[in-house]
């Protein structure tokens, strides 16, 4: 599978979500779509990162966003990061697949510790106007990520200015 660019269909993206239902992307009733990609339940970072999407999910719906978090972590895992941390309305999915990595260009860890799933996407924050990719903030690491306000500026930017897709792999 090759990588997909900005401004490309990324085609119906399905998730599954921790409350039984599935999330699909070109079902989505608003123009823009943030996938929040985590590493999972063994990270306290991403557990900071989605506790602060959670006092901000209002204010993306409110600017036409629709946002849903997703790891590459069992159900049972995924619920139970929903659970302890807490998370309220945040969506949460489970079961990513490597082929998504791959596609939106997500780096893939193994586990250093027992306390890791074998195998784990690095954090990342999709966006989506309809079912084309238009950018993403992709990590290599669990540290530094993007402060949600940030990334809801910047996207009410490229609302207002019909700011183009941009980038292409060199």
């Amino acid at each position: 599978m090759s990588r997909i660019t900005p401004g490309q269909d990324a085609g119906n993206i399905s998730l599954n979500l921790i409350n039984g239902t599935q999330w699909q992307l070109a079902r989505q009733n608003h123009d823009w779509t943030i996938i929040v990609a985590y590493r999972g339940l063994h990270c306290p970072v991403c557990k900071s990162q989605l506790q602060d999407l959670k006092t901000v999910l209002q204010d993306f719906a409110d600017a036409g966003i629709g946002v849903v978090s997703a790891s590459m972590d069992t159900e049972e895992r995924a619920s139970k990061s929903h659970e302890d941390w807490e998370l309220g309305s945040v969506p949460v999915a489970y079961g990513l697949e490597k082929d998504f990595a791959e596609k939106f260009g997500l780096y893939v860890s193994d586990a250093i510790s027992d306390k890791e799933p074998d195998v784990f996407s690095e954090p990342a924050i999709l966006l989506f106007k309809g079912t084309t990719f238009y950018a993403g903030w992709i990590q290599t690491i669990p540290f530094a990520r993007p402060h949600f306000e940030d990334v809801l500026k910047g996207v009410k930017f490229i609302q207002k200015e019909d700011y183009p897709p941009r980038g292409k792999l060199g």
